[in-house]
């Protein structure tokens, strides 16, 4: 066994490791560490990003509804929009994501992978805009207003919550549609790459339709919130039923009326 095949120069290059199909779907083509310095750096970061900033907020959270501390709960929110929002971060600065495969019943050497490309950015968005959402509902909570009220509020206006889950998905979409790709070396392996990218690829159109169908109608709902309601109750028969849960119904005053109707 030559050094070439496992010592500190062994050939473990992103061009050179096949890509590794790894759930969720649209993360294949990754590789693992170099090295033991990077394989180190790597454990340090998955650990970091995914088990002590989210357990730390899950404990506060867990600790805040079972001890009867709203405050509390309300800071584990804002924990858990922060861990995402710092997974973003790197993923869009490094244009790479890192993930552990397996835990202890994995062999070392294969128990961390690195995902490289464009394809991180549009991935880091989305747990920037999870982030984002969690971390608003939390400071909302501190600013006093309550989750019935932000409920209330997403319902009365429902923009409020289809323009950032209609740019999650588009985000996804677009990250399972560029993907994480090892470099093909003859034309059967590119045909082999792009048979597994295949179903990635697909799922992310189908992210991308649901994604822009729900930006349309956040914006519309936002802008037109009228032409809105007249399309739900064409298409359900029913007017929207939660104005009365929120603010009442939107509709333009007629032109020439005062306050006062006249």
């Amino acid at each position: 066994m030559t050094s070439g095949e496992n010592g500190p120069g062994a050939d473990r290059t992103p061009a050179s490791t096949p890509g590794v199909p790894d759930p969720p779907l649209p993360f294949s083509g990754g590789r693992i560490p170099v090295d033991e310095a990077e394989w180190r750096f790597v454990e340090r970061r998955v650990v970091l990003q995914f088990f002590v900033a989210p357990a730390l907020s899950l404990a506060a959270m867990g600790g805040g509804f079972n001890l009867g501390w709203p405050r509390l709960a309300a800071a584990g929110v804002v924990g858990l929009g922060l861990s995402g929002l710092l997974v973003a971060w790197f993923a869009v600065r490094e244009r790479r994501l890192m993930f552990i495969r397996g835990g202890s019943m994995t062999r070392r050497a294969y128990r961390y992978f690195i995902y490289e490309g464009g394809a991180a950015v549009p991935f880091g968005l989305v747990f920037a805009i999870g982030g984002l959402a969690a971390l608003v509902a939390g400071l909302l909570f501190f600013a006093g207003v309550g989750p019935d009220s932000q409920r209330d509020a997403v319902l009365a206006r429902p923009y409020r919550a289809l323009l950032p889950v209609g740019a999650a998905l588009a985000c996804q979409g677009a990250g399972m549609l560029i993907g994480f790709r090892r470099e093909a070396r003859t034309w059967r392996d590119r045909l082999g790459v792009a048979f597994v990218h295949l179903p990635a690829q697909l799922g992310g159109v189908i992210l991308l339709v649901l994604g822009g169908g729900a930006l349309w109608l956040g914006g519309l709902e936002w802008l037109q919130p009228d032409r809105f309601r007249s399309g739900f109750q064409a298409v359900s028969g029913n007017p929207w039923p939660f104005d009365a849960v929120g603010a009442p119904a939107y509709s333009e005053p007629a032109s020439g009326t005062g306050e006062d109707g006249t």
